[in-house]
């Protein structure tokens, strides 16, 4: 799941850091000084008078693609750092809504047991196993109705590990105190309810953890959530630091892959987006189940067809605020 916390990051890491660079660009679009009104004679002969060029904006106010904007984020469990493959670990949709109000985190819980394109049924994970990014992305939209999905974005356990320590750790809002005992090392990790900090593999112990909460894997999606919202407040505080911005650089370049036209002005608006949000206008949801059951032998989620068909039309409509209002953002069956 934590790939796809990175994902989500790291969209808008790369968001900020394409803003900087290109900040001097306004030079070039500034009126010629030959542009200046001529003083008439009527008026003050000093020159302070002469109206001064308004300078000419770095940007469009809004580059996104008109209306609202979908964002497939995968975050696979390979343990290899050159590695793309695996299982989905984390599956999350992040929909910008036309009026850039809000970001809404869709998770999807990696064991429900949905129809996979060209592949029969399964679980949602599998769909990426079986049939890479394309297949996952055709099964989630097919399950919402036929969202379109403008963009995918994946990493893996490195990528998101490297993340974190460019961002000198995040804070998460922490729904339930769990303590994790590290095999590897004995190492006991202490997550207290409440906001805490993640620093370092913190933050992947965190995410990954499902065996000791009340809901397992469905409070995990809710962690998931917490850590891109996390990322995404620790991305917009240090926006402004160009030590910050370079020190992210590469860790963006090497660890994300982007299916989908992502140009500057896409990243640009979504660096504003980031900076612009606080915490409360990020909103959580889970593609809604009706509770659990067994499908060939393995434990699976069951979808609740009738309310994700709702979601779906919500998030084509964008008017997830009044799928929100009917239905809250509870995720309990």
């Amino acid at each position: 799941m934590n790939r796809m916390s990175s994902a989500a990051a790291t969209c808008a890491v790369a968001a900020l850091i394409l803003t900087g660079c290109t900040s001097g660009a306004s030079q070039e679009s500034a009126p010629s000084p030959t542009s200046s009104p001529t003083p008439t004679a009527t008026a003050s002969p000093e020159p302070t008078e002469t109206p001064t060029p308004t300078p000419t904006p770095t940007g469009p106010e809004d580059p996104l693609p008109d209306g609202d904007v979908d964002i497939l984020l995968i975050g696979n469990d390979s343990r290899d750092p050159e590695s793309l493959g695996g299982n989905a670990d984390t599956i999350m949709l992040a929909h910008v809504p036309e009026d850039r109000e809000n970001l809404y985190l869709i998770s999807f819980t990696r064991d429900m047991w949905v129809p996979i394109p060209g592949l029969g049924e399964g679980k949602i994970n599998s769909a990426f196993s079986r049939g890479g990014t394309p297949t996952l992305t055709e099964t989630v939209s097919e399950l919402l109705g036929g969202v379109d999905v403008d963009y995918t974005m994946q990493t893996n356990f490195a990528g998101f590990i490297a993340l974190t320590r460019a961002l000198d750790g995040f804070e998460v809002d922490n729904k339930y105190a769990t303590s994790v005992t590290v095999n590897s090392t004995g190492r006991e990790v202490v997550f207290d309810e409440g906001m805490i900090e993640l620093e370092n593999t913190d933050g992947l112990i965190y995410t990954r953890e499902r065996k000791r909460l009340p809901l397992g894997d469905l409070d995990r999606t809710e962690r998931q959530r917490a850590a891109v919202t996390g990322m995404l407040a620790e991305i917009a505080g240090q926006a402004q630091d160009p030590e910050v911005l370079a020190e992210l650089m590469p860790v963006l370049l090497g660890n994300v892959k982007v299916t989908g036209d992502l140009d500057l002005a896409d990243f640009t608006a979504l660096a504003e987006l980031s900076e612009a949000l606080g915490r409360d206008d990020v909103v959580g949801l889970m593609v809604p189940i009706t509770g659990f059951g067994t499908k060939n032998g393995a434990s699976v989620n069951l979808v609740d067809e009738a309310q994700t068909a709702d979601l779906g039309a919500a998030i084509r409509s964008d008017s997830l605020d009044a799928y929100v209002e009917r239905y809250g953002t509870d995720y309990a069956p």
